[in-house]
């Protein structure tokens, strides 16, 4: 089997990402040929996104993501890697394509970021009514998910709460509602060579 290993910035992905990305890939891709190491590289921010640049339009830190792509291939055995960390104010479309670059530039692999924040993923797995009542009217387009999802999961804190709540993701209907998770799909039926279903 083939092995991914992910590279995240925050502590409750440590844990979510790796179970989302194996639920995408054999539930929703129906691949059988990846596993996903259940322990992935964690990197601050700052080495993944370059903030000496200025926000919104801000690289990747290419020589933090080139380093951890190199421990992700050389300590893990990585036969490819998927970096994700949060767009807060930054752009996905500067930063994932740069990110990419030096990801695919030493192995197979991809880069995305979460609009505006993992959490939006999670806030648009729940009804539109109860994301309104919660009061948000439009989730990606600003930073807030996480005060937002406290609202609907009572207490909710990242390195609680987010496996739990990724464990209810359906992906059709997140990918659907956004365009940040369509990609993470995207990247991983790239990765596996799977083809991809409707959106």
């Amino acid at each position: 089997m083939k092995r991914l290993v992910c590279i995240v910035e925050g502590k409750g992905e440590v844990t979510a990402i790796p179970n989302l990305c194996s639920r995408i890939l054999r539930h929703y891709l129906d691949d059988v040929a990846w596993i996903v190491d259940q322990d992935p590289i964690r990197q601050p921010r700052g080495k993944l996104v370059d903030e000496k640049d200025k926000s919104p339009l801000r690289r990747c830190h290419a020589d933090g993501v080139r380093r951890a792509v190199l421990l992700a291939r050389q300590t893990r055995r990585a036969d490819a890697v998927l970096v994700l960390c949060d767009a807060d104010d930054d752009c996905p479309a500067t930063w994932g394509p740069d990110a990419a670059r030096v990801v695919t530039g030493l192995m197979l692999g991809d880069a995305v970021m979460a609009v505006c924040e993992y959490e939006t993923w999670l806030l648009l797995n729940f009804a539109e009514e109860a994301v309104r009542r919660a009061g948000v009217r439009t989730p990606e387009s600003k930073r807030g998910a996480k005060e937002a999802l406290a609202r609907l999961v009572p207490g909710y804190l990242p390195t609680t709460h987010q496996l739990s709540e990724t464990r209810k993701i359906d992906i059709a209907l997140v990918r659907g509602r956004s365009d940040s998770f369509d990609k993470l799909v995207r990247a991983l039926a790239t990765i596996s060579g799977m083809p991809l279903p409707d959106r």
